[in-house]
């Protein structure tokens, strides 16, 4: 058997998909299958083993890129996607090998296509392969799972698997209970159960609007109105802060307002962490008062260290 021959194969496949999920197709493992005439297995390893550095989601039964990763289609794309993959397989190897190639693809990178970079970093979760396998079986088949966590056995009905801000989290029911989220690398002896379960309705629509780690798919949304100055409404226009946001005023100076949804305090106050100083709570009361609280603590420790 040509083994190179199989790798080319692999990587022109592994280019398409890539490709097509940048320009924001939504795909599934059963039509790629069919197209690439592979097996469904081999889709499967794709996006959970060879795609996993990637900012991409599972949602229901189709794959995607995470909003805002998306990209236009431009002529190096191909060249960019083929160079992202096999630095990824390269890392995976990991050793010696993983630290030669990194210098190499950086150059490369930087010579031909110093245009297109990404700045985007992912913890590396290539020993996990096989972790990411089960929990991707379990929520296609709706069969429930056990795992240790914390020095604590769990039976738990697992949900979706996302990244927030680089760190892989698996999102799951407990039994009877209430939606929590687990650090994947801190997952113990996961398994299968012979238990299915289903799918609560109305769910994978709550954890689309999720803004970061903090948020609490148990708690119902409530609504948060920002100012946001000028200077970075462009921002968010081209990329929304969620996709419950909407604007509902614009101002002469340039100045907007937009509404958009949490489920905490602490999943608003991390999000308008990022935006300081361009962006003000109007409403509600609550969340702009323990905003302000926040400033006050930060310029405080900041004072009190100047000396430093």
């Amino acid at each position: 058997m040509n083994k190179s021959h199989d790798y080319d194969k692999i990587l022109t496949r592994l280019t398409i998909i890539l490709r097509r999920l940048y320009e924001g197709e939504s795909l599934s493992v059963t039509e790629l299958a069919k197209e690439f005439n592979v097996s469904t297995k081999t889709i499967q390893r794709d996006f959970n083993e060879r795609l996993i550095r990637f900012p991409i989601e599972k949602i229901g039964r189709r794959w995607r890129m995470q909003p805002g990763f998306g990209i236009e289609k431009i002529q190096d794309i191909d060249n960019l996607l083929t160079l992202e993959i096999l630095e990824t397989i390269a890392r995976g190897i990991g050793g010696g090998f993983a630290a030669r190639s990194e210098r190499l693809f950086s150059k490369l990178k930087n010579k031909t296509l110093a245009p297109i970079r990404s700045y985007v970093s992912f913890e590396d979760i290539s020993q996990y392969a096989g972790l990411f396998k089960l929990l991707e079986d379990a929520i296609l088949s709706h069969k429930s799972i056990t795992f240790r966590y914390h020095g604590k056995e769990r039976t738990l009905d697992p949900y979706r698997i996302v990244n927030f801000e680089g760190y892989w989290y698996l999102l799951a029911k407990e039994k009877g209970g209430v939606v929590k989220k687990f650090y994947i690398k801190e997952i113990e002896k996961a398994a299968l159960s012979k238990e299915t379960f289903e799918p609560e309705e109305g769910l994978n629509k709550r954890f689309d609007g999720a803004l970061n780690a903090w948020f609490d798919p148990n708690s119902k949304p409530f609504t948060i109105h920002l100012l946001v100055k000028k200077p970075i409404v462009k921002y968010l226009e081209r990329r929304p802060l969620s996709p419950t946001q909407s604007i509902v005023a614009k101002h002469k100076n340039g100045d907007i307002e937009v509404m958009l949804e949490a489920t905490s305090t602490k999943e608003a106050l991390m999000l308008l962490k990022g935006w300081i100083p361009d962006m003000a709570v109007l409403a509600p009361q609550d969340l702009k008062e323990a905003f302000e609280k926040e400033l006050k603590k930060a310029l405080s420790f900041q004072t009190g260290h100047d000396a430093f």
